[in-house]
């Protein structure tokens, strides 16, 4: 599958601004933020998806580290569904 670069490191950014949602008091708008980095991992954009969750593990512990043990259970049932 051929993928245009150009819309994944588009789309990267986008959840890049989007990472506010992350600290977000409702957990369906983190979920959605995760359903969306998934779909890089689907596409095939392995390297953006992975950074980008780095990234976001980041900026969580930093800016709002009460919904860490939130976002890394969310990762974690990403990673197995």
């Amino acid at each position: 599958m051929l993928v245009d670069k150009e819309r994944v490191r588009s789309y990267y950014r986008q959840l890049k601004e989007d990472m506010i949602d992350l600290c977000h008091t409702d957990d369906v708008v983190a979920e959605e933020w995760i359903r969306k980095a998934k779909n890089l991992r689907l596409i095939g954009a392995w390297y953006h998806y992975m950074i980008l969750i780095r990234k976001s593990k980041d900026y969580v512990k930093e800016t709002c580290p009460c919904y860490l043990k939130r976002l890394k259970k969310l990762l974690k049932g990403v990673e197995n569904g």
